[in-house]
Order: structure tokens, then sequence, then C-alpha cells
């Protein structure tokens, strides 16, 4: 509660969307699941899809990584995602830490982990502390569009929401695609609008790039 009222008041909060089309990750979800779930024990979601296209983006932005100050803006080496976990009454943001080292399929495990863990009330401390940027699955729930609270020494959060099948034009023709919002709030003494608008473009990039093929290994 602290820390989200020190957010509300000490942070310019300003809030930008896109859309992205999916049907390059649902096609490449749909084409592993089951050989990864056979592997690996548990399902792979859309959620470490979002992962790494944010690492790639953090990347190519890293102002976006970063921490403000009062006299100097901290860009962070590390890329550490907090990932929003929810429980039965409650909510908890613990980090994968490294997050740019891991691929798909290690990003769906670091998730699984943390998420098993936080379920059984097994983390620790060290586990809720130190992300640079945060990635929320609202989306799991049906949310269309979320205006999220940054975490205090964050520049941002991204939301991932739900993915809808929705007729679109694609070359002059109307077709049935699976869309989904990128909804990012970010710190306004950090960001423009211009250097917003271009993460999001990298995240959407990144996404629709994806196709039956892409390794997630």
């Amino acid at each position: 509660a602290e820390n989200m009222t020190r957010s509300k008041t000490t942070i310019p909060h300003a809030w930008q969307t896109q859309e992205a089309d999916m049907s390059g990750v649902v096609v490449n979800r749909n084409a592993n699941k089951a050989a990864f779930q056979q592997q690996e024990g548990f399902s792979l979601t859309y959620l470490p899809y979002v992962m790494a296209a944010t690492v790639s983006a953090l990347r190519e932005h890293p102002e976006v990584n970063s921490t403000f100050h009062d006299t100097e803006l901290i860009v962070h080496r590390d890329i550490n995602l907090g990932v929003s976990v929810g429980l039965e009454d409650t909510l908890v943001v613990p980090v994968v830490r490294r997050a740019d080292g891991l691929s798909i399929a290690g990003l769906a495990r670091a998730v699984n982990d943390i998420a098993n863990r936080a379920r059984t009330k097994q983390l620790k401390a060290d586990d809720l502390a130190g992300a640079t940027f945060t990635v929320n699955n609202s989306g799991t729930f049906g949310t269309l569009f979320s205006y999220s609270v940054i975490n205090p020494g964050q520049a941002g959060i991204l939301t991932m929401e739900a993915i809808v099948e929705r007729p679109v034009a694609i070359k002059g023709m109307i077709g049935i695609k699976p869309m989904m919002y990128l909804c990012f709030s970010f710190d306004h003494r950090v960001l423009d609008g211009l250097q917003a608008a271009r993460f999001l473009v990298s995240c959407r990039t990144w996404l629709e790039a994806v196709t039956a093929d892409s390794p997630i290994y």
C-alpha cells in the first residue's frame, strides 16, 4: 500500500497502448505445447513470449530499463523482470533475474518456478526485490485494457491483455485474427511519448515476427 501510494504521488504516470497480431505466437505455441508439456511437465503459456518480446525491446531501448533519481538516471545492465503472480487473496511480483539470458522455454521454466513457490509460500525476500521492469498478465482474466501502477524504482510496467479473435482489415479484405493489446504505463520523467511508442513498437514487432518454426529453446 505504501509503495502504490508513493508511486502515484511521486511518479508522473503516462500511458500508451498498441495492438499486436498474435497469429504467429498462437501457431508457434500450438506447434510446441504438446512436446513442451511432455518434456517440462507443465503448460506452455503466452506469457514467456511476451516476456521475450519485452527483453528484446529493453535491449533495444535501454533507457526503459532504468531508475530515476533526483540527480541522475541509472540505466541497469541486467534485465530483471518482475512478473505479477495472482494468489487466492493477494498479488505478488517475484523477479526473474537476468531474463535476457533465457530462451522462451527458459523464461517459462523461471515463471513456473516462482509461481509455484509463491503459491506454496516458499518465496524469500530476495525473490521479490531487484526488478528493473515489470510484466503483468492481467489478460488471463479477460481484461482488454489496463492502466497499471508503476513499481517505484522502475520506469514502467507492461501489461499483456486477453488474446481475442476479431475481424481486422488485411490488404483490403476482412479476416479474423487473434489480437492482443499491449498496455504500457511509464514514468514521464524518464520517457516521453516518442520513446514509449518506440518501445511498444519493438515489442509488437518481435511478437508479430514469430512463426511456427521460431525456436523456443
